[in-house]
C-alpha cells in the first residue's frame, strides 16, 4: 500500500468509525489569515486550535438539551491545550465576535456553567474591504 492508499484508507476508516467533527476549509483559508492580521500570529493559532477543541468535545448525545455543546471547564481547556487560562476567555470572545461560536451560561450544581457551540459556518459573515 503506498502512501496515498493509506492515506485514503485511514480517512475512510475515520469517517465509517465515527469520532471526529468536519472542520471547516473556510477557518484554515479565511479565518486564521484574518486573525492572523487583525491581531497576531499567537492569537489565530490558538483562536484555531480552540475552535477545532471544542468540536472534539461536543455532546453527541442527540436526546439531551447540550447536544452539540461542549462544556470543558477553563481549567481543563489549559491543562489540554497549553494554552493559559487567562488567555481563554479573550481566544473565546474573538470566535464569538467572528460568528464561529455561540457561548450561553447554564445553572449546574448552584453555579453556573459556560457552554460552548461551535458553529460550522459563520452566523455573520465580516465584510470584506467595507461590504
Amino acid at each position: 500500500m503506498n502512501e496515498k492508499e493509506k492515506a485514503l484508507s485511514q480517512k475512510e476508516h475515520l469517517l465509517t468509525s465515527g469520532g471526529y467533527a468536519p472542520i471547516p476549509h473556510f477557518i484554515y483559508r479565511e479565518l486564521l489569515p484574518e486573525l492572523k492580521e487583525k491581531y497576531d500570529g499567537k492569537t489565530a493559532r490558538d483562536c484555531v486550535l480552540l475552535y477545532g477543541y471544542m468540536h472534539a468535545f461536543v455532546n453527541g448525545q442527540s436526546e439531551g438539551q447540550a447536544y452539540m455543546w461542549a462544556f470543558p471547564s477553563v481549567v481543563q481547556i489549559a491543562d489540554d491545550t497549553g494554552i493559559h487560562k487567562d488567555r481563554i476567555k479573550g481566544l473565546v470572545d474573538i470566535l464569538v465576535s467572528e460568528g464561529v461560536m455561540v457561548t450561553k451560561k447554564i445553572p449546574w450544581h448552584g453555579h453556573s456553567k459556560k457552554m460552548y457551540l461551535p458553529l460550522y459556518e459563520r452566523s455573520c459573515p465580516i465584510p470584506v474591504n467595507g461590504n
